[in-house]
């Protein structure tokens, strides 16, 4: 697993590496921007002997890059730098210019849409390599416009966009905000949340972290990690299908049958050693048709025609994991099977869909969620639902809301996105895979049933989640290597979880 910082993080852990370690200021900056000049060259040899355009601001970032043209201009004397800088210029980057000066590496200022339309409208055809420095991680809000319009115009002459920490004006905690799109992102020291979040992860490119050597020991209360490590349940060759666990899969309702039938599906594929369906009496007959391998159960009722509590506790009683909600459905049948769920399952349930609508409108049912055996697996409007809160408040900081909502849930809850995010009160995590491959109806089935498959099989409930996460968004990217997005459904992804290094 990856660190990832906030702004507030990585700042503090700068100031200590400047004033507790006795590194000076001026000595991390020529340190990341000669990292960033060998990334650079490394990665662009051909571009980087054809010509260099370096945009500026007065911070720190801006003083970055006033040290990478020194350290490209030995491998390209073609190098122009553009000053666009709206504040005052800090110490460091001063004297980073004045050096720039001393080799007579051209600097053009920026200061009016006129400079603009001289310079690079007038005089620039073509860049071979653009490199942003103008606003680093202490940006906030929006881009001033002449630096919007700059951007724009100068990368639309650019081959290539190497941005410097982050790409100026992302707002590097919430990922939020317009900005330069980016082939290279060369991050100082360690990721940040922005890299990943919202605009982040599509305006980043490709993206690099650059060491300057601030100490390990002032990292050790970074609590956000991207989690990356793949990890599978491990697998006897003299196993029995004992070993791999049992998984309950309560779904399904008239209309909305195949929900449940795809956890199923995707339990199986995943290594659950058995799997069994509990649906209503009124399409258990679909189920037993549909899927050889799936053991299926038709939900006793009681006279009133509700779930009867003594037949569904002495099914979960069995379990080694949960899943509810596929299919569900809202009514009062399905509201009395979750009720008896929450109150009796003891073992690891995977809430999602329906089941996590039903939550947000009984509220009252929220404080069973603090028994420590469930994860919520909410989308982005389930999740507002549940929380309470708008789209717009949730877009606004992610991570704030997540952490804040889990907080009061006391639960461990999935928030899928294109950057998924997971969080328990002791860990908080992101997964980065996946693309539009999984924006199809079915997706958030087939995650729960790998997540409940997982548990089964005896991951811990952290490693269960985000691994399944990992494993079903690395199965979509690459099967869009050999196929377009949209033709692939989540019955392609089941059927492929386990090809080679998916």
């Amino acid at each position: 697993m990856e660190r990832i910082l906030s702004r507030a993080e990585m700042q503090a852990i700068d100031k200590k590496t400047i004033n507790e370690f006795g590194t000076p200021s001026r000595v991390l900056m020529e340190v990341a921007g000669a990292r960033c000049a060998d990334a650079i060259i490394r990665d662009y040899p051909d571009q980087v002997q054809d010509g260099v355009v370096i945009l500026c601001g007065s911070g720190n970032n801006g003083g970055d890059g006033y040290v990478i043209a020194r350290h490209l201009f030995a491998f390209c004397p073609d190098i122009l730098i553009f000053s666009m800088g709206t504040g005052r210029m800090s110490s460091e980057s001063s004297s980073n210019r004045l050096l720039c000066e001393k080799l007579d590496i051209p600097i053009f200022e920026i200061n009016s849409q006129q400079d603009l339309q001289e310079y690079v409208i007038k005089g620039l055809t073509t860049i071979p390599i653009l490199i942003d420095a103008v606003f680093g991680i202490g940006f906030k809000g929006e881009l001033p416009i002449l630096i919007q319009n700059a951007c724009a115009a100068f990368s639309a002459l650019a081959e290539v966009v190497v941005a410097i920490d982050i790409p100026s004006g992302l707002n590097v905690d919430t990922g939020n905000g317009d900005c330069l799109t980016a082939d290279l992102t060369l991050a100082i020291e360690e990721l940040k949340y922005g890299h990943i979040l919202q605009n982040g992860r599509n305006s980043c490119g490709k993206l690099l972290r650059i060491p300057i050597g601030i100490p390990e020991i002032y990292k050790e209360d970074i609590a956000v990690y991207v989690y990356n490590d793949s990890i599978l349940p491990q697998r006897p060759v003299d196993a029995h299908k004992g070993l791999f666990g049992r998984v309950f899969i309560f779904g399904g309702s008239p209309g909305y049958v195949g929900s449940a039938r795809l956890c199923a599906r995707a339990a199986l594929r995943s290594g659950a050693g058995l799997v069994h369906i509990c649906s209503r009496r009124e399409v258990i007959g679909y189920y037993s048709a549909a899927c050889d391998e799936v053991m299926n159960f038709a939900i006793a009722e009681d006279k009133t025609g509700l779930p009867r509590v003594k037949a569904i506790k002495e099914m979960i009683s069995r379990a080694d994991a949960i899943a509810i909600g596929s299919g569900m459905g809202l009514d009062a049948f399905a509201l009395r099977l979750l009720d008896i769920v929450l109150n009796h399952a003891t073992c690891p349930c995977v809430i999602d869909a329906d089941a996590i609508t039903l939550l947000a409108q009984n509220r009252d049912m929220l404080p069973l969620l603090k028994k420590g055996n469930f994860v919520l697996t909410p989308h982005k409007a389930e999740f507002c639902r549940l929380a309470d809160i708008s789209m717009a408040e949730l877009d606004a900081d992610l991570m704030a809301r997540l952490i804040e909502t889990q907080a009061k849930l006391g639960c461990a809850v999935l928030l899928k996105g294109h950057s998924t995010l997971y969080a328990d009160g002791d860990k908080t995590l992101m997964i980065c895979a996946g693309n539009d491959a999984l924006a199809t109806g079915g997706s958030g089935d087939l995650l729960v049933g790998i997540i409940a498959s997982f548990i089964a099989q005896k991951l811990p409930l952290y490693q269960a989640v985000c691994s399944a996460a990992l494993l079903m968004g690395n199965t979509a990217e690459r099967l869009c290597e050999s196929r377009h997005s949209y033709t692939i459904l989540p019955s392609d992804i089941i059927e492929h979880l386990g090809d080679t290094d998916a």
